[in-house]
This record gives structure tokens, sequence and C-alpha cells, in this order.
């Protein structure tokens, strides 16, 4: 998924079947920059910032196991690499995170357009509340709230939309935060990222903290 806003609109949104370049600044929330071995600094620090939502960061595996053919065989090597295993649901976005990487290391010059960001984190910084599940009615109300006081939109056509696409109400939710975050003040995650192997900043971009932030960091 993808959101377009400017100011309180939304423009666009749309369902990509695989990662197309959009020529202006674009957070995505696919990991950018693969670790060769260890787990990435920008995760361990998210986690800690969201407290009892950690859980939504997902561990990122070495750069071998992301180009590994099976699940099987990718949770081996990065057991290998690692130490560990990753979750499943990492696998099922890992031609994203194949096409992302692809594309980076061709045209290393966008990696200040195209930028890694975490939903769940935008959302944090911008309410300045930690949010329920986003799997339960009270965590999508709770979002739903948050984006309707900055942008408008009529919740019905977001609906239609994961009808139309066949995807879940939360997968826009998380599109629309990604995109009303860039018209906030920025950080990275952390202040000074690494570079991967191949040069990528491996680093998560959020709303610059507050003073009403309920986790001190």
């Amino acid at each position: 998924m993808y959101s377009i806003v400017e100011g309180d609109r939304v423009l666009e949104i749309g369902f990509m079947e695989h990662f197309m370049f959009l020529d202006f600044p674009t957070l995505v929330d696919i990991p950018i920059g693969l670790p060769k071995k260890g787990e990435r600094e920008c995760d361990r620090l998210t986690r800690r910032i969201l407290s009892k939502r950690a859980a939504s960061v997902f561990t990122v595996p070495c750069r071998v196991a992301v180009y590994r053919e099976s699940y099987e065989d990718a949770l081996r090597v990065n057991r290998e690499c690692q130490g560990k295993g990753f979750p499943v649901q990492f696998w099922h976005i890992v031609e994203k995170v194949r096409e992302v990487d692809v594309f980076l290391r061709s045209y290393p010059d966008l990696s200040d357009q195209i930028r890694e960001s975490h939903p769940e984190l935008c959302f944090l910084r911008i309410s300045s509340k930690m949010m329920k599940s986003k799997h339960t009615r009270e965590g999508l109300n709770q979002r739903i709230e948050i984006l309707r006081e900055h942008l408008v939109f009529d919740v019905e056509n977001l609906q239609r939309i994961c009808r139309e696409y066949r995807i879940h109400i939360h997968d826009v939710l998380d599109s629309l935060v990604l995109a009303l975050a860039q018209q906030f003040p920025l950080e990275r995650i952390p202040e000074d990222p690494p570079l991967d192997e191949h040069g990528l900043p491996m680093q998560i971009i959020a709303p610059a903290r507050t003073q009403r932030s309920p986790n001190p960091e």
C-alpha cells in the first residue's frame, strides 16, 4: 500500500504489486540496509521506544539469508550469522525487501529519498500515545482518530479500498501514517546510522520525539 497526502488532503491511496519508485521523498515500511551479521541497532532502539509494542518490530535477517530460496534454508543461514531465526511474517514480505534492496543498490543516490520507517513508531510520535494492537477494534479506532486529527478522509472509502485490493484496513492506516509523518520534523534512529556492506543506511526514520512523549528515551 501507499498513500500520498498534501496538508490535510489525502490525494491518493493505492496498491503496488511490486515496488515502484515515486519521484518524491517516501517513507516505506520495508527494511533498507541489511546486516552482514548481528542485529541492526535501529531495530533494537525502536523496540526500546515502543516498549509494549516492541513485538511489531521484526528481526531483520542477515543479507545472505534474505536471498536464500526457501524460508527453511534462510532460517538455517540466519542462525549461523545472527545466532537466531526470524519470524515467518518477514518471509512473507521478502520479495519486496529484495526489490527495494536491488533498486537502491542500483541507484544509491536515491537512498535519501526512499527511507525506512515504522508505522507503530510514527503513530506513537505523532500522538504521544501508545496504541493498542492494530488487530483489535480499539486499536483500529485509536489509529483512525489520530489520523483524523490531521487528515480528512472517509472511513467507508478506506473500507471500499480494502475490499477492492483484498487487504486489511490496518494496512491502509499504516500507509496513511507514513505519508502523514513526512509533514513533521523527522529524525534518524540511530542519530548516526551505520551503513551496510553496500553503503545503504541501516536506520529508521520517524517524527522527532516531543516533550509530551509517554516513553522517555
